[in-house]
Protein backbone atom coordinates (compact mmCIF):
# COMPACT_ATOMS: atom_id res chain seq x y z
CA UNK A 1 0.00 0.00 0.00
CA UNK A 2 3.27 2.67 0.62
CA UNK A 3 4.27 1.93 -2.84
CA UNK A 4 0.87 2.81 -4.37
CA UNK A 5 0.58 6.16 -2.25
CA UNK A 6 4.57 7.03 -2.77
CA UNK A 7 3.72 6.08 -6.86
CA UNK A 8 0.49 7.91 -6.75
CA UNK A 9 2.30 11.47 -5.17
CA UNK A 10 5.59 11.26 -7.42
CA UNK A 11 3.76 10.31 -10.84
CA UNK A 12 0.20 12.04 -10.71
CA UNK A 13 -0.14 14.00 -7.83
CA UNK A 14 3.14 16.25 -7.91
CA UNK A 15 3.47 16.34 -11.43
CA UNK A 16 0.07 17.87 -11.43
CA UNK A 17 0.54 20.09 -8.74
CA UNK A 18 3.54 21.23 -10.01
CA UNK A 19 2.07 22.22 -13.48
CA UNK A 20 -0.79 23.79 -11.76
CA UNK A 21 1.64 25.89 -9.19
CA UNK A 22 3.70 27.05 -12.80
CA UNK A 23 0.11 28.20 -14.61
CA UNK A 24 -0.93 30.40 -11.56
CA UNK A 25 2.98 32.05 -11.91
CA UNK A 26 2.84 32.70 -15.02
CA UNK A 27 -0.63 33.88 -15.31
CA UNK A 28 -0.35 36.39 -12.76
CA UNK A 29 3.16 37.48 -13.36
CA UNK A 30 4.03 36.80 -16.86
CA UNK A 31 0.79 36.89 -19.05
CA UNK A 32 -2.66 35.76 -19.93
CA UNK A 33 -5.43 36.23 -21.91
CA UNK A 34 -9.27 37.25 -22.03
CA UNK A 35 -11.99 36.67 -24.32
CA UNK A 36 -14.13 39.47 -25.44
CA UNK A 37 -17.54 39.60 -24.44
CA UNK A 38 -20.00 42.29 -26.13
CA UNK A 39 -19.30 44.94 -28.41
CA UNK A 40 -18.42 47.44 -26.40
CA UNK A 41 -14.64 48.01 -27.96
CA UNK A 42 -16.26 47.82 -31.88
CA UNK A 43 -17.78 50.69 -33.04
CA UNK A 44 -19.36 48.96 -35.57
CA UNK A 45 -21.74 46.92 -33.33
CA UNK A 46 -20.97 43.90 -34.62
CA UNK A 47 -20.76 44.49 -38.00
CA UNK A 48 -17.41 44.01 -40.17
CA UNK A 49 -14.26 45.51 -39.24
CA UNK A 50 -12.30 48.14 -42.04
CA UNK A 51 -8.66 47.07 -42.58
CA UNK A 52 -6.49 48.57 -40.18
CA UNK A 53 -8.76 48.79 -37.32
CA UNK A 54 -7.76 48.31 -33.74
CA UNK A 55 -11.93 47.33 -32.52
CA UNK A 56 -12.82 44.09 -30.85
CA UNK A 57 -15.26 41.44 -31.86
CA UNK A 58 -17.18 39.39 -29.85
CA UNK A 59 -15.38 36.01 -29.41
CA UNK A 60 -11.86 36.88 -29.63
CA UNK A 61 -9.20 37.07 -26.94
CA UNK A 62 -7.02 39.42 -26.39
CA UNK A 63 -2.96 38.88 -24.83
CA UNK A 64 -2.52 40.75 -21.79
CA UNK A 65 1.45 41.08 -20.61
CA UNK A 66 0.55 40.42 -16.48
CA UNK A 67 4.16 41.98 -15.62
CA UNK A 68 3.49 45.55 -16.95
CA UNK A 69 0.42 45.54 -13.90
CA UNK A 70 3.23 44.92 -11.17
CA UNK A 71 5.39 47.49 -12.55
CA UNK A 72 2.31 49.82 -12.33
CA UNK A 73 1.12 48.57 -9.13
CA UNK A 74 4.88 49.20 -7.72
CA UNK A 75 4.86 53.14 -9.24
CA UNK A 76 7.47 51.87 -11.50
CA UNK A 77 5.33 52.75 -14.37
CA UNK A 78 1.78 54.06 -14.78
CA UNK A 79 -1.44 53.34 -17.71
CA UNK A 80 -1.27 55.67 -20.84
CA UNK A 81 -4.09 57.27 -22.49
CA UNK A 82 -5.17 55.54 -25.60
CA UNK A 83 -4.29 51.90 -24.06
CA UNK A 84 -6.72 49.23 -23.95
CA UNK A 85 -7.40 48.06 -20.14
CA UNK A 86 -8.93 44.79 -18.86
CA UNK A 87 -10.94 46.64 -15.91
CA UNK A 88 -12.65 44.85 -12.60
CA UNK A 89 -15.65 47.39 -12.66
CA UNK A 90 -15.91 48.81 -9.20
CA UNK A 91 -18.87 46.79 -6.43
CA UNK A 92 -22.02 47.55 -7.36
CA UNK A 93 -21.40 48.77 -10.65
CA UNK A 94 -24.86 47.25 -12.88
CA UNK A 95 -23.46 44.53 -15.07
CA UNK A 96 -20.75 44.26 -13.01
CA UNK A 97 -21.95 40.31 -11.81
CA UNK A 98 -22.50 38.13 -14.62
CA UNK A 99 -24.15 34.89 -15.23
CA UNK A 100 -22.16 32.22 -16.79
CA UNK A 101 -24.08 31.11 -19.80
CA UNK A 102 -26.41 27.62 -19.38
CA UNK A 103 -24.76 26.57 -15.82
CA UNK A 104 -26.57 29.65 -14.72
CA UNK A 105 -23.85 30.82 -11.96
CA UNK A 106 -23.01 34.01 -11.21
CA UNK A 107 -19.27 35.54 -11.36
CA UNK A 108 -17.79 38.96 -11.06
CA UNK A 109 -16.70 40.10 -14.97
CA UNK A 110 -14.08 42.05 -16.03
CA UNK A 111 -14.61 44.66 -18.78
CA UNK A 112 -12.54 46.14 -21.95
CA UNK A 113 -12.32 49.80 -22.11
CA UNK A 114 -10.11 52.30 -23.37
CA UNK A 115 -7.94 54.36 -21.12
CA UNK A 116 -8.87 58.04 -22.28
CA UNK A 117 -7.91 60.13 -19.17
CA UNK A 118 -4.77 59.77 -16.42
CA UNK A 119 -4.41 60.91 -13.45
CA UNK A 120 -4.60 64.99 -12.93
CA UNK A 121 -6.38 65.30 -16.85
CA UNK A 122 -9.57 67.16 -16.77
CA UNK A 123 -12.15 65.43 -19.21
CA UNK A 124 -15.37 66.42 -20.14
CA UNK A 125 -17.80 65.06 -22.90
CA UNK A 126 -19.78 67.60 -24.56
CA UNK A 127 -22.61 66.33 -27.09
CA UNK A 128 -20.64 63.14 -27.73
CA UNK A 129 -17.20 64.80 -28.28
CA UNK A 130 -14.57 64.18 -25.68
CA UNK A 131 -12.46 67.08 -24.18
CA UNK A 132 -9.26 66.24 -22.26
CA UNK A 133 -7.51 69.42 -20.65
CA UNK A 134 -9.61 71.69 -22.55
CA UNK A 135 -8.81 70.33 -26.08
CA UNK A 136 -11.08 68.30 -28.38
CA UNK A 137 -9.87 65.00 -29.05
CA UNK A 138 -9.92 63.74 -32.73
CA UNK A 139 -10.79 59.90 -32.07
CA UNK A 140 -11.16 58.94 -35.96
CA UNK A 141 -10.98 55.56 -34.87
CA UNK A 142 -14.35 55.85 -33.91
CA UNK A 143 -15.77 58.67 -35.74
CA UNK A 144 -14.68 57.15 -39.32
CA UNK A 145 -16.95 54.33 -38.35
CA UNK A 146 -19.90 56.19 -36.58
CA UNK A 147 -21.51 59.20 -34.85
CA UNK A 148 -20.97 58.86 -31.32
CA UNK A 149 -24.53 59.34 -29.23
CA UNK A 150 -24.70 62.87 -28.12
CA UNK A 151 -23.69 62.26 -24.57
CA UNK A 152 -23.17 64.65 -22.09
CA UNK A 153 -20.76 64.23 -18.73
CA UNK A 154 -20.76 64.85 -16.64
CA UNK A 155 -23.91 67.37 -15.65
CA UNK A 156 -23.59 69.61 -13.11
CA UNK A 157 -26.79 70.72 -11.47
CA UNK A 158 -26.64 73.50 -8.53
CA UNK A 159 -28.94 75.08 -6.17
CA UNK A 160 -28.32 78.15 -4.37
CA UNK A 161 -24.74 78.18 -5.93
CA UNK A 162 -24.37 74.91 -4.46
CA UNK A 163 -23.98 71.43 -6.40
CA UNK A 164 -26.87 69.09 -5.43
CA UNK A 165 -27.12 66.38 -8.60
CA UNK A 166 -24.40 64.92 -10.69
CA UNK A 167 -26.02 63.48 -14.18
CA UNK A 168 -24.31 60.35 -15.24
CA UNK A 169 -24.34 58.64 -18.86
CA UNK A 170 -27.22 59.05 -20.60
CA UNK A 171 -29.07 61.49 -18.31
CA UNK A 172 -29.54 59.56 -15.24
CA UNK A 173 -29.27 61.94 -12.15
CA UNK A 174 -27.93 61.37 -8.35
CA UNK A 175 -28.45 64.09 -5.80
CA UNK A 176 -25.57 64.01 -3.59
CA UNK A 177 -26.83 62.08 -0.43
CA UNK A 178 -28.07 59.38 -2.62
CA UNK A 179 -24.86 58.43 -4.52
CA UNK A 180 -23.98 55.53 -4.87
CA UNK A 181 -20.93 53.81 -3.39
CA UNK A 182 -19.29 53.25 -6.42
CA UNK A 183 -19.78 57.53 -7.38
CA UNK A 184 -18.92 58.60 -3.75
CA UNK A 185 -15.70 59.82 -4.66
CA UNK A 186 -16.72 61.60 -8.23
CA UNK A 187 -18.17 65.14 -6.21
CA UNK A 188 -14.20 65.57 -4.81
CA UNK A 189 -13.38 65.68 -8.67
CA UNK A 190 -15.88 68.23 -9.91
CA UNK A 191 -14.25 70.86 -11.29
CA UNK A 192 -15.62 74.44 -9.83
CA UNK A 193 -18.23 75.61 -12.31
CA UNK A 194 -17.19 78.20 -15.05
CA UNK A 195 -18.74 80.63 -17.74
CA UNK A 196 -17.40 78.36 -20.49
CA UNK A 197 -19.72 75.71 -18.94
CA UNK A 198 -22.30 75.36 -21.61
CA UNK A 199 -26.20 74.51 -20.34
CA UNK A 200 -26.76 70.85 -19.90
CA UNK A 201 -30.07 70.10 -22.87
CA UNK A 202 -32.62 68.53 -21.78
CA UNK A 203 -32.23 67.94 -17.89
CA UNK A 204 -34.44 65.68 -15.96
CA UNK A 205 -37.93 67.31 -15.17
CA UNK A 206 -37.40 67.13 -11.32
CA UNK A 207 -34.02 69.34 -11.68
CA UNK A 208 -35.42 71.77 -14.17
CA UNK A 209 -35.73 74.22 -11.18
CA UNK A 210 -31.82 73.95 -10.96
CA UNK A 211 -28.84 75.53 -12.83
CA UNK A 212 -27.16 72.38 -15.08
CA UNK A 213 -24.46 72.60 -17.32
CA UNK A 214 -21.41 70.05 -18.84
CA UNK A 215 -18.62 70.32 -15.79
CA UNK A 216 -15.54 68.82 -16.13
CA UNK A 217 -13.70 66.17 -14.00
CA UNK A 218 -10.06 66.23 -12.89
CA UNK A 219 -9.01 62.72 -12.33
CA UNK A 220 -7.65 61.67 -9.12
CA UNK A 221 -4.55 60.47 -7.83
CA UNK A 222 -4.15 56.78 -9.12
CA UNK A 223 -7.56 56.98 -10.98
CA UNK A 224 -8.25 56.76 -14.48
CA UNK A 225 -11.02 57.47 -17.27
CA UNK A 226 -12.02 54.74 -19.33
CA UNK A 227 -14.79 54.33 -22.18
CA UNK A 228 -15.80 52.03 -24.58
CA UNK A 229 -15.42 52.52 -28.45
CA UNK A 230 -18.84 51.97 -29.16
CA UNK A 231 -20.46 55.05 -28.34
CA UNK A 232 -23.71 54.60 -29.62
CA UNK A 233 -26.64 54.62 -27.38
CA UNK A 234 -26.22 51.96 -24.45
CA UNK A 235 -23.01 50.69 -26.71
CA UNK A 236 -20.51 50.93 -23.34
CA UNK A 237 -20.74 50.93 -19.95
CA UNK A 238 -18.46 52.39 -18.71
CA UNK A 239 -16.52 55.61 -16.28
CA UNK A 240 -19.53 57.90 -17.49
CA UNK A 241 -22.03 55.33 -15.56
CA UNK A 242 -19.26 54.32 -12.73
CA UNK A 243 -17.04 57.00 -12.62
CA UNK A 244 -13.20 57.33 -12.95
CA UNK A 245 -12.02 53.61 -11.95
CA UNK A 246 -9.41 53.04 -8.97
CA UNK A 247 -5.51 52.22 -10.39
CA UNK A 248 -5.95 48.75 -8.96
CA UNK A 249 -8.94 48.14 -10.60
CA UNK A 250 -6.72 47.71 -13.67
CA UNK A 251 -5.97 43.85 -14.17
CA UNK A 252 -3.52 44.51 -17.11
CA UNK A 253 -3.68 46.30 -20.65
CA UNK A 254 -4.19 44.01 -23.75
CA UNK A 255 -1.50 44.29 -26.40
CA UNK A 256 -2.41 42.02 -29.40
CA UNK A 257 -5.31 39.87 -30.59
CA UNK A 258 -4.23 36.63 -31.05
CA UNK A 259 -7.53 33.92 -31.54
CA UNK A 260 -9.13 33.68 -33.93
CA UNK A 261 -6.02 33.74 -35.82
CA UNK A 262 -7.80 33.90 -39.23
CA UNK A 263 -11.19 35.25 -39.46
CA UNK A 264 -13.82 36.04 -42.67
CA UNK A 265 -16.04 38.94 -43.40
CA UNK A 266 -19.75 38.61 -44.42
CA UNK A 267 -18.56 37.98 -48.09
CA UNK A 268 -16.82 35.19 -47.31
CA UNK A 269 -13.35 36.75 -47.58
CA UNK A 270 -10.32 35.24 -45.00
CA UNK A 271 -7.99 37.35 -43.87
CA UNK A 272 -4.94 36.86 -41.33
CA UNK A 273 -6.72 38.23 -37.20
CA UNK A 274 -3.54 38.31 -35.24
CA UNK A 275 -3.04 41.82 -35.22
CA UNK A 276 -1.71 44.27 -32.00
CA UNK A 277 -3.77 46.76 -30.63
CA UNK A 278 -1.50 50.09 -30.92
CA UNK A 279 -2.68 53.89 -29.17
CA UNK A 280 -4.69 55.76 -31.60
CA UNK A 281 -2.97 58.56 -33.03
CA UNK A 282 -5.52 60.98 -30.61
CA UNK A 283 -3.62 59.65 -27.55
CA UNK A 284 -0.20 59.75 -28.64
CA UNK A 285 2.23 61.58 -26.77
CA UNK A 286 4.16 64.46 -27.94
Amino acid sequence: MRNFWDYLFKEWLRQVGEALLLAFLVTTFIFTTVGVVGNSMNPLNGGALPAGSVSLQNGERVFVPKYETWLVRFGLTQWRRGEIAIIKPPEGTPNAVAQFPILGFQFKAFFIKRIVGVPGDEVSIREGQLVLNGQPIKETHITSLITPYPDNFPGACYRDGRLSHIIMQQGTPFALDELPDYLKDLPGMMMPPSSNDPAYPSPPLELQGERCVVGTLKIAPDHYFVMGDNRTIGGSEDSRTFGPIAKDRIAGRANAVWWPPISRDEAGNTRLNIRSLPIPPAFRQP
